[in-house]
């Protein structure tokens, strides 16, 4: 079926330009690009669909404008959302909301127009809640998240911001953002292991002092997660973070690049300088996060003068951090693209793969436990089996998806529960989601944790 857009002569609804700006980034994201085309289409049935139903209006069908408002309330609160995770910095629940409110008061409208305030009310229960952030682009990777349970945010450096280099930025908890590692579903060995190498030491400095010098345990000097996208690596680290209560610094990839020889590794220990004088001022260790590492310390073959004065101010980094109260964690996708030296440096390397049972079991549960029509499924441990069964071979944030999808079935189905056959059909829909996984391991060395091995 042909879904034709509205006049054009009408100039409201959602806002075009925002909605092509995500379309566009969607287009051209990096990483998980299964995940970000699904989100394009998503918000083109969503934008589609309200087209018809303007078009509806004009035209004054109201059995049509019934069953287009219907589908469009029940859909654009839970794409918003999304959309506002991945792209906080566009502002996007904020700004439509605006647009839908600016056309309330521009427009005296009808009972016709319920959907409007609707829409208004959904979207105005999560505005206020949102935060500021800086120039570049964050995309939020925070699936296993739960709004239930809150705790204070990390505290803030307490440097001067005008101070802080163009390529640093640090982390402020969304409504979304994980608190701790209960927002996390199943991942036990990984829990554990963060507990024991890096919370431990930072919670009990002089046990950890005590245990090297009666029994030679070394504490790492940095962290290197890895495995397929989607399963967890970001929102651990950030779950990590909440759980310390220490400041936390990305390194933001897109501006420590540049095409100017030396000019990458200056920015790096710039930054590095910089999280580095946070710790000294605060007297607290400082969490120091490069993402997608493998984009600024690849494999050196000696042609690359850049790449390899990047490497070596890494390696510099990594091994004097500890000393400077600074935690050095990394994440990748692409561990065979590491150079190295970068990956023998770092003492823990933790795969994370494709949830196991257990792990898919309470990433459903978070997801459900999120939704009212979803809580009898969640609470229901032979249904739920069902559909941990189903989504064997998803990663976590396929799951999350799927629970989308699934929702959206059980709503066009007289809004009743969540059930477990309504993941039938996106499951059989979604097989292309699935990734191999045995191209995301370390062929050579055994994970210290990881899943399905």
């Amino acid at each position: 079926m042909r879904i034709n857009n509205i006049d054009n002569k009408i100039n409201f609804g959602y806002n075009k330009e925002l909605n092509d700006k995500v379309n566009k980034k969607l287009k051209n994201a990096k990483g998980n690009k299964e995940m970000a085309q699904h989100l394009l289409e998503l918000n083109n049935i969503c934008n589609k669909t309200e087209d018809l139903l303007r078009k509806a209006e004009k035209e004054k069908n109201h059995r049509a404008l019934e069953m287009y408002s219907y589908l469009f309330v029940n859909m654009k609160p839970s794409i918003t959302e999304e959309l506002n995770d991945r792209f906080p910095l566009l502002n996007y629940r904020k700004t439509e909301l605006e647009t839908y409110n600016a056309e309330k008061k521009a427009r005296n409208l009808g009972e016709e127009y319920h959907w409007l305030d609707q829409i208004t009310d959904e979207l105005s229960d999560y505005a206020e809640m949102d935060g500021e952030f800086s120039d570049d682009e964050l995309e939020g990777n925070s699936t296993e998240s739960t709004a239930s349970t809150k705790t204070a945010p990390p505290p803030t450096s307490k440097v001067a911001n005008d101070k802080c280099p163009a390529c640093l930025e640090e982390f402020i908890p969304t409504p979304v953002s994980p608190v701790g590692f209960v927002s996390i579903g199943g991942m036990k060995e990984v829990k554990e292991l963060l507990e024991d190498k890096i919370l431990f030491p930072l919670k009990n400095p002089e046990m950890a002092k005590l245990d090297e010098t009666e029994y030679g345990k070394k504490y790492p000097r940095g962290t290197l997660f890895y495995g397929p996208p989607g399963c967890g690596k970001t929102t651990s680290i950030e779950a990590l973070t909440a759980e310390a209560g220490l400041p936390m610094y990305k390194l933001k990839i897109s501006k420590a690049g540049s095409k100017y020889i030396n000019e990458s590794s200056k920015n790096i220990q710039k930054a590095y300088e910089y999280v580095s004088e946070v710790a000294e001022k605060t007297e607290k260790p400082v969490l120091f996060v490069i993402d997608e590492l493998e984009s600024l310390a690849p494999k050196r073959n000696g042609d690359s003068q850049e790449d390899n004065k990047m490497v070596g101010t890494l390696l510099q980094i990594i091994e004097e951090a500890r000393g400077k109260n600074v935690i050095v964690l990394a994440a990748t996708n692409c561990f065979d693209r590491i150079d190295e030296a970068i990956r023998s440096r770092f003492d823990d390397k933790i795969y994370i793969g494709l949830p196991d049972a257990e792990t898919r079991r309470g990433v459903l549960q978070i997801h459900l436990n999120r939704r009212t029509k979803g809580q009898a499924l969640a609470q229901n441990p032979e249904e739920l089996e069902k559909v941990v069964a189903l989504t064997d071979g998803f990663s976590n944030r396929d799951i999350a998806i799927l629970t989308d999808k699934a929702a959206l079935i059980a709503r066009s189905d007289n809004r009743r529960d969540i059930i477990a056959d309504d993941y039938i059909v996106p499951v059989r829909e979604n097989q292309n989601m699935k990734i191999k996984e045995s191209q995301y391991k370390d062929k050579q060395t055994r994970p210290t944790v990881g899943f399905n091995k």
